[in-house]
């Protein structure tokens, strides 16, 4: 039987990949060790571990040498000797931290990474991305609406009225749509913004208005993700936005492109000409922003604009979010176990990055 260690996150990520109800599942068909208090920053204690059936261990190097099978959203292993083969399985970010890779690609290593994961029917409950950015998109607008100078809600009092925020919100994909359902149930007006066409019968479906620049570079082989732009479509969409950017209370941008810079949409000029108050909410900012200004996981002020660049976000709805990533996790786990001697699977083609030291890749490999 197979031994899957599950590794404590580093301080800043409070998450943990495999929540006690994760390891009821998976302790039918492998033992399971979690590493003591990994679960506690999430809301798990280490005795629901121990119900749920799983071994705790003291350190983390101890999961790494005794475990077949290691469980981590971030790197952890760097380079000591911990007998092989191993399988690491987690959120490694491949296509924009090249260097992880390198540090895996060892004789007896096979690395899984999630972030890879195809965008088809069956892989939906592996999504960790879509779980991530859910919970991004709706922690966004919270942020947002309390760092704004202006009420969210149209409200009415004995001092008179006031109107509904206005908010822009750049990229339909599931942070965006999870941003714009979030801000109408607050009672938000909200214009949205993507370069995918269909994107507009959700925002739609959401009560949002959709702006539409015409031009923009489509790819069906994309798997539903946005693609680079040219510049000269760039610079429509500038300026269509900067008409739009005039008269929001809040920015929130989540626009990104797997393996490259996020596309610059907010410059300076931009964020000169908000309102006084007005907040911008920045989701890519981890891979350069979507905003001129933005500073990874700093607030910045330009003039009365609060421009904030978040690269954790999720982390803090910590509870939520692991929930949804054991899920996630175990599902692909699970398929793992069923599949490994398929050669042909397209889950486990598509995530894995190296096998028994060689990195195989497509994906990555075209880069």
């Amino acid at each position: 039987m197979q031994h899957l260690g599950v590794l404590k996150e580093g301080e800043r990520r409070r998450l943990v990949t495999l929540a006690p109800a994760g390891v009821q599942r998976l302790s039918k068909h492998m033992r399971v060790s979690v590493q003591r208090g990994a679960g506690r920053a999430a809301g798990y204690t280490d005795d629901a571990y121990e119900q749920a059936g799983a071994t705790l261990v003291d350190h983390r190097d101890d999961i790494l040498r005794t475990c077949d099978v290691i469980l981590g959203h971030d790197s952890h292993y760097r380079g000591e000797e911990i007998g092989t083969p191993k399988t690491f399985i987690g959120f490694f970010n491949v296509l924009n931290d090249r260097a992880v890779v390198e540090n895996y690609a060892r004789p007896g290593i096979t690395l899984y990474s999630l972030d890879l994961i195809p965008r088809t029917t069956l892989a939906q409950a592996m999504d960790v991305l879509s779980s991530v950015a859910s919970i991004s998109g709706y922690q966004a607008v919270l942020l947002a609406a309390e760092r704004s100078l202006a009420t969210v809600p149209m409200i009415t009092s004995a001092g008179g009225t006031l109107r509904p925020a206005r908010f822009l919100v750049m990229g339909a994909g599931v942070a965006g749509l999870q941003a714009i359902a979030t801000a109408r149930r607050l009672g938000a007006i909200v214009r949205a913004y993507d370069v995918r066409s269909a994107s507009r019968t959700e925002v739609e479906s959401l009560g949002a208005t959709f702006i539409e620049v015409e031009g923009a570079v489509e790819d069906k082989k994309a798997g539903g993700y946005a693609v680079e732009q040219s510049a000269e479509h760039l610079e429509r969409i500038r300026q269509v936005i900067h008409q739009e950017a005039v008269q929001a209370d809040v920015i929130i941008t989540t626009a990104k492109i797997p393996g490259r810079k996020a596309p610059l949409l907010i410059t300076e000029d931009m964020v000169r000409s908000m309102k006084p108050g007005a907040v911008i909410v920045d989701l890519a900012a981890a891979t350069g922003g979507n905003c001129a200004l933005t500073e990874p996981d700093a607030t910045v002020m330009r003039g009365e604009v609060t421009i904030l660049g978040p690269t954790m976000i999720e982390c803090s709805c910590a509870h939520s979010t692991s929930f949804l990533l054991s899920n996630n996790y175990t599902t692909f786990i699970e398929h793992l176990l069923k599949n490994a001697d398929n050669a042909g699977d397209q889950i486990l083609k598509g995530t894995r990055v190296v096998a028994d030291g060689a990195v195989v890749n497509e994906r990555y490999l075209a880069q």
